[in-house]
């Protein structure tokens, strides 16, 4: 019986054919210094062939598992990391925006902190995610739980998609997702998907709920006493942001009751049960609670919380 070391369970090594294993390597952003191939070269002639595969990884075969501290230690020497495997958030996949003459915008820097925030987090199914510079998605956005292409003005987000042997074309969402905010939605999207999915892809759980509806689970916010839609970062008909509308609320003091925030006149998150509905418009909010309807400036809304108790 083969013994791995827990330091490697879904890391790095995955066994073959013949029993031996293969060391899987993910250079950051895909780019190799010539030191790193000069590890890669002499770890091959010690143990077997490489191979390139399509996720811009290097596998290395024919080493047995004695010989994992050692082929981790001449990698690590060299900065290359082990790649992530099994049921987890893998390497993110980046195009080479760095130096391609059609590129929108340069995704590297992107890229790495993605992967310094998700690459390795523990998921019910392994959840990859691309990034390309410009919209002839070299990386194939489209077939990746989430894959994201530079336009002119911002990101398109494509959410669902995956190879295999039945082969999904992930879905757009309707907005263009600013720069400042690309982060925090890309790892809203990832904690989303591991509140709702049973054991499947991303694709199966949108399959199963909608698109929709596991938006409202992702980019909505759901915490703090407050429930939002999921606004105009993220909706076509979204007139105000939501997000930061709640972020000035928590910032202005503690809610003592629940309450919702819509981002438009659509309504979406409207609650009976909550104290207070927020409707943000385009020069006014419309807040409704138990006393009628009142209009207000966005700044005056802590103040009108703490007036009836709601936040203190």
């Amino acid at each position: 019986m083969i013994i791995v070391a827990r330091k490697y369970v879904n890391k790095g090594f995955i066994q073959q054919l013949d029993g031996t294993y293969a060391v899987l390597i993910h250079p950051v952003n895909g780019y190799l210094e010539a030191e790193q191939i000069e590890a890669i070269y002499r770890l091959a002639k010690q143990y077997g062939k490489v191979k390139l595969t399509v996720t811009e990884a290097i596998m290395i075969f024919g080493i047995k598992p004695e010989n994992f501290d050692q082929v981790a230690e001449e990698l690590e020497k060299v900065h290359l990391p082990l790649a992530n495997i099994g049921p987890v958030v893998r390497n993110v996949k980046v195009c080479s925006s760095q130096y391609c003459k059609h590129v929108i915008r340069d995704v590297t820097p992107l890229a790495a902190q993605i992967n310094q925030r998700l690459a390795g987090m523990a998921t019910p199914k392994k959840f990859k995610i691309a990034l390309n510079g410009c919209p002839n998605s070299c990386v194939e956005a489209q077939l990746n739980d989430l894959g994201v292409i530079a336009v002119q003005d911002g990101y398109w987000l494509y959410l669902g998609g995956k190879g295999g042997r039945q082969p999904q074309l992930g879905t757009r969402l309707d907005v263009v997702i600013k720069e400042e905010h690309l982060v925090e939605t890309v790892e809203r999207i990832v904690k989303g998907y591991l509140r709702v999915a049973q054991n499947e892809r991303l694709a199966e759980v949108i399959d199963r709920m909608g698109l929709l509806p596991f938006l409202k689970v992702a980019l909505a916010w759901n915490s703090e006493g407050i429930k939002t839609c999921i606004g105009a970062r993220y909706c076509k008909n979204g007139v105000g942001d939501v997000h930061t509308m709640a972020e000035r609320i928590v910032s202005a003091g503690n809610l003592q009751e629940n309450i919702t925030i819509s981002g438009c006149g659509n309504v979406c998150a409207v609650d009976r049960e909550a104290r207070c509905n927020v409707v943000i418009l385009k020069d006014r909010l419309w807040v409704y609670s138990n006393s009628g309807m009142d209009v207000l400036d966005a700044d005056q809304l802590p103040e009108y919380l703490r007036s009836k108790g709601i936040l203190k």
